[in-house]
Parts: C-alpha cells; structure tokens; sequence
C-alpha cells in the first residue's frame, strides 16, 4: 500500500537528519550570558524568524563554548494560545537525545568495571535470547548502542505501550524478526537501547530510571531533569506538545517513550548545556569527573562508518554509542537528535573548538532544530558554501507532504471475508493477544492489544486487507490481510510491519 505511516517519517526524519506560531513569537526567559561574543550576534533574529517560518510555538536554545555557557534562551510559549513563556528552566522531553544519555549511564558502569563495552550482553542478563541465535549469544552493549545488532527499524516499539513489564519486554525480545545480518549495518532500533537499559539496571540492582539519575543527572547538577517520565509535570514549567502545518498549529498529547532507555529523559535547556560542558571536556563538570576521558572517546568514537551524515551528507558520517559523528568542512562533529510526538530535540558538540549546542522544541514534525544547527555550524566551523536553510526548507516540503491518511487502490474490490467472521481473538508471540471486535461491512472495525488492551481500529483497505492504527499517531502502523481456511474459518492474519497472528 503506498501511504507512508509517522513511525516510517520519524525512523527517515532521525536517520538522515532531512527531515507553525500563530500570531506573534514572543522572546522569553532571556538570561544574561557570562560571555559574549561575536559569533552569536543576531542569532536572536535568526531563531526567531526560523520559529516563524516553521510555526513552532516555543523552544530553548543554548551554546556552550570554551565551558562556558554563552547564549542561554528561551522563546515563544509553552502551549499555543496561552501567555506562559519558554525559558531556560522550561521542562522539555528531550525524546531520542536520552538515547545519548543513556549511554553516558552505561559507561559510568563501565568506568566500575561492572559493565564492558564488548562483553556479551547475556552475561549480565542471564537466558537473553534473540531471533537470531548468534546474535543474541554474541551481542555487546557496542552492537545495541551502535544500532547495529539486525533489528528491523523501531521493531517491537509498540510493546511499551500494551502494558507488559519490563522483564515481559525483555522476554519478548526473542521474537523481533531480524531486518539484517548480525553487524551489517546501521538500523535505527529503540528496543537495543532498551535490551543496553536493562543490563545496566541488572549489575547495578536498580531500574535504568534510578541509576540514570543518581549517575548522570544529579552528578551533573541537573535539577530540573530526571529519566523518570513524571519529571516532566513536578511543577507547572512544562511545555505542551504541538504539532500541524498550514497555520493549523494545535496542541497533541505528549507521547511517552515506548522503551524508556531510548526516549524518555526529561531536561531543560539549561540542564543540558551541563550535559554539554561534560561531554567536551572529557567527562568534568564544576570539578566532577562524572566520566573517564577514555569512556567518552568510547562514546564517540565511530563503531559503524553510516554515510551521509550531517547538512552536507558527509560520506564518513559514522554511528557512536548513542550518538553520530560527521565531518563539516574538515572539522568533525558529533550529533544526537530526537522526536516524539510534539516534540523535536538536538544536541551537537563541535570538540575541536569545545563548543556545543542544544536545541529543543515543543512542535513535531519541524526541521526547526537542524535550521538553527546549520546556522550554528556556519557561524562557528565556517561558511559551507550551500544554500543550508534552502536545502532544510525543502525538507519541511517533503515531510509535509508524506504526511495523509491511508487511501484505498483504485482496484480496491470487496473482502471475501465479513467482518463477523474476523471478530475474535488472535495471538502472537511478540505482541500478545489481539482482541478484533465486530463492525459492519462497510464500517471500522475496533481492537484491543496486550495485557492492557490497548485501543486502535481496523479500516477496509481492499480484498482481505484493513489497515491498522492507533490514536497516537506515532504508534506503528500496518497492513493486515486475512486468511481463511477451506471451510471459510479465519486462522489469522499476516502483517510485513506486525507480523503473523493466529487465530486463538
């Protein structure tokens, strides 16, 4: 079927890095900056302008250099609508950039010797299993935190919505389909942040939420932070989600993170320039080692040449531990971005110049954060000699353009199996029970998934296919066609994005 769903967009939006205020932009929360200079004068204008072109309702923006934080705002509102302003305190889900942070947490037990990059990861999770049998004997926390362990983009992601525990997640680990062989390439995947997660909760003997606090967050002085999702809410300093185009911005449910090691740290834009002073000078902070300088070189050093990386589509571009190395114009710089729904993020350090930059705002789907990243790289690398914002600009084209609603084939005929007859229950290994409730012939169809029996409906597509969706529009999509056996039995259905169910 040709209709490309958001969990496709946001695998392309994050991998490539390609990727609406109405009425005024207000300028919020401005601090004064311990030092200036003349590499960001009028960067006000231009996030401003950006903001207006791009209808983002609000969004922080800080630079460090030299460890020191030199330009520290917040712009815009915190919802649409409403006169409460962004300002550097604002808390933010920081969304695929806690990937990041995750393996910040991960090397500090490796610093202990609790954990080892290269070790196997079923030595510290005892009867871990993948599909794949020499994967799952042989992966490493390098193969999970370098996307690199076969997994099928963001495969399984909906197991953190059904209501599974996170050893039930663990467990089901063993089912997720394979997409490539075992180190062969570079495939985006949540659940390997999860799998990293868990080892790192099991030799430390408390979840990725309690020693990711007590070994990056606090350390680091980042009080209004935490990897806990209710961090987000502790007082009323908080964006809402956005999201739409065409001047029709409107405020969408946040979504939490599917697999919490991969997307769920809350931060601020100043709590992040913090994360940004350690990460560029070798693991200190205000006279705290947090890191060894070898675990950061670890964490950034390439473990997998990805290609293409960066505004100008650097050919060496290379994936890290939770974050991606490029070269722009001979100086090499690292980047972690991030999207949720109603939220996009990105962080860049620049280490030959000890620079950095964070960027975070309350709108997806928006190029806002790589606008204001190219302009930062020309201001402080040099001018690339491409029109940058252009290239973005067309970006925002493109995903706009992909985003529609399931369209039936012109050759689209009738099912030859009622919607009476599918109503029932089906199972699958990965995902559970599934619950297909009855509808008429010409009508949706309704379902519930896992132990929660998570919501979403089933729309006749053509022949035996329906379309599955869920209310967060971020949740994985796919096509459902079904079988009947001789006597006109269901016995279930084959999906390619969910994979097969059987009639229970």
């Amino acid at each position: 079927m040709p209709t490309m769903n958001n969990s496709a967009l946001r695998y392309a939006f994050l991998f490539f890095a390609a990727s609406l205020v109405v009425g005024m932009i207000f300028l919020a929360g401005c601090t004064s900056t311990p030092k200036k200079t003349e590499k960001i004068n009028g960067f006000d204008n231009f996030i401003t302008a950006k903001m207006a072109e791009y209808e983002v309702p609000g969004a922080v923006v800080g630079i460090v250099e030299n460890d020191t934080v030199v330009y520290m705002k917040g712009f815009g509102v915190r919802e649409i609508g409403k006169p409460d302003k962004v300002d550097p305190d604002t808390r933010f889900q920081i969304a695929s950039v806690s990937k990041y942070v995750t393996a910040g947490a991960v090397g500090s037990l490796v610093d202990e010797g609790k954990l080892d990059w290269d070790t196997p990861v079923v030595t510290y999770l005892p009867g871990f299993e993948l599909k794949d049998t020499y994967a799952g004997e042989h992966a490493t926390l390098r193969d999970l935190l370098a996307h690199r362990t076969g997994f099928r983009a963001y495969d399984g992601d909906l197991l953190g919505r059904l209501g599974y525990s996170n050893g039930d997640m663990l467990e089901r680990m063993r089912y997720l389909e394979p997409g490539t062989s075992f180190r062969e390439k570079y495939v985006y995947s949540n659940a390997g942040f999860f799998i990293a997660g868990e080892a790192a909760a099991a030799v430390d003997n408390r979840s990725w939420e309690d020693l990711t606090d007590a070994r990056i967050i606090r350390p680091l002085g980042m009080t209004r932070s935490g990897a806990h999702p209710e961090t987000l809410y502790l007082d009323e300093n908080h964006v809402s989600g956005h999201a739409g185009t065409g001047r029709d911005v409107q405020t969408i449910p946040l979504e939490e993170a599917g697999f919490p090691a991969a997307g769920q740290v809350v931060s601020t834009g100043r709590d992040m320039t913090q994360w940004l002073r350690m990460m560029l000078n070798n693991g200190s902070v205000d006279g705290t080692q947090v890191l060894t300088p070898k675990t950061v070189r670890e964490i950034h050093a390439a473990s997998l040449v990805a290609g293409h990386g960066g505004p100008l589509n650097d050919l060496n571009g290379a994936v890290g531990l939770g974050s991606d190395s490029y070269n722009f114009l001979g100086e090499r710089v690292i980047e972690k971005n991030g999207a949720l729904d109603g939220v996009r993020s990105i962080v860049i350090l620049i280490p030959g110049k000890k620079t950095g930059l964070v960027v975070i705002a309350n709108k997806q789907l928006t190029v806002f954060p790589e606008a204001v990243r190219d302009e930062f790289l020309e201001r402080y690398i040099g001018k690339s000699g491409v029109d940058l914002q252009a290239r973005e600009k067309a970006s925002q084209t493109g995903w706009n353009s992909l985003i529609k609603s399931v369209e039936r084939p012109a050759d689209a005929g009738p099912a030859t199996i009622s919607p009476s007859a599918i109503a029932g229950m089906y199972r699958s290994d990965l995902y559970g029970t599934m619950q297909v409730e009855p509808g008429s012939d010409t009508g949706n169809m309704t379902f519930g998934i896992g132990p929660d029996k998570y919501p979403g409906t089933l729309m006749h597509v053509t022949h035996n296919t329906w379309y599955l969706s869920f209310p967060n529009p971020d949740d994985q999509v796919g096509y459902l066609t079904f079988a009947a056996d001789p006597s006109g039995s269901v016995t279930g259905f084959i999906s390619e994005e969910l994979g097969p169910f059987t009639r229970v």
